[in-house]
């Protein structure tokens, strides 16, 4: 299992105590968010669009066939064994796994999973049943058309699996080898967007494989500037490692301290301190229901404390920065208390 090194929440009190220094002072367009979410926006016409689907490379060369009669399948996420033959693997399974270096932590890999499948691609992987590491599943990428997604297609289909309304998800498991014998332990759904079924989302997932914004007379961008209990990698001088976060709580002093401090037309590019006030903040809100927020109807899937901003960008050069995707979701430049709570 991966290991996190020092995790810091940021503040901008202490113990009640205000700070005047602290806060936000600029909102940031950049090229790729800390908080992993792209800005969006969307028009009825655009929503109606057939959205491409991401195709497969032929999968021979990559990926892990498990030999059937040499494996053991132990599944954590179940109570209990559904037959005796579940059982009797499953005692092999401990056995072998209670006879492990305890500082052995398998390797993680990954296997597609889901009902029956419709569309060739999935049906392949499934009956397949192989198992790829993240880089493996890069390499299984192509899309059909060229640029369809409008992102990085490297992990467009760890991310999104077929497209549009795929009923299918990736499952995490761990393999641990012991002579001939390997015992696979699956650690249920894949983490993130990867262990959901595109199904599952809003309108399908058809927001996720085509990022959109308003037309050009409006030159409009909406999304999420701050994301709570995000761990968002930072780097030391030494080059080590440490991860920082904001609570809800945080966010919601931080975005109202933002707005009565007058700095809401602050913005500059992928944080390169030439701040400009010729785009303007048009609406800034916190979501307190997400199934019930504007942000839904838009096509997001964000939690409670989440801070949305949608911005009017009055410059040409910026917006065309926008269309070509060098530019794709929102930043916070800032002054924080560090709390720090482990090691």
């Amino acid at each position: 299992m991966s290991k996190i090194g020092k995790i810091v929440e940021l503040l901008i009190d202490w113990d009640e105590e205000q700070f005047a220094d602290l806060g936000v002072d600029i909102m940031s367009l950049v090229e790729s968010p800390a908080i992993g979410i792209n800005w969006q926006a969307f028009s009825e016409e655009e929503l109606d669009e057939e959205c491409p689907i991401i195709a497969m490379a032929s999968s021979a060369d990559f990926g892990e066939v498990l030999d059937y009669n040499y494996t053991v399948e132990i599944n954590q996420t179940e109570a209990g064994f559904s037959t005796l033959q579940d059982t009797l693997k499953a005692i092999i399974g401990l056995d072998i796994l209670g006879k492990k270096n305890p500082k052995d932590e398998g390797e993680v890999k990954y296997r597609y999973a889901g009902p029956s499948a419709e569309r060739e691609m999935c049906k392949s992987l499934l009956r397949l049943g192989k198992v790829y590491t993240d880089k493996e599943i890069e390499r299984l990428t192509t899309i059909n058309g060229d640029d369809a997604y409008h992102s990085d297609s490297s992990d467009n289909f760890f991310k999104y699996k077929s497209g549009v309304n795929c009923r299918h998800y990736w499952e995490q498991v761990r393999l641990f080898r012991e002579g001939m014998k390997t015992v696979v332990v699956s650690e249920g759904r894949a983490p993130g967007i990867a262990g959901r079924s595109m199904e599952s989302q809003p309108r399908g997932g058809r927001f996720m494989s085509q990022w959109s914004f308003s037309d050009d007379d409006q030159m409009i961008i909406t999304g999420p500037s701050m994301t709570p209990d995000i761990l968002i990698p930072r780097k030391n001088e030494d080059g080590s490692v440490f991860h920082v976060y904001f609570t809800k709580e945080t966010i919601e002093k931080i975005s109202r301290k933002f707005l009565e401090e007058n700095k809401q037309h602050q913005t500059d590019i992928n944080h390169d301190d030439s701040i400009t006030s010729e785009n303007t903040l048009l609406e800034s809100w916190i979501v307190t229901d997400p199934e019930m927020d504007k942000s839904k109807s838009m096509g997001f899937d964000v939690p409670v404390g989440t801070w949305m901003v949608s911005y009017k960008i009055n410059n040409e050069d910026t917006w065309n920065k926008i269309k070509n995707k060098e530019l794709n979701g929102f930043s916070i430049t800032g002054s924080f208390i560090e709390k720090a709570y482990k090691k």
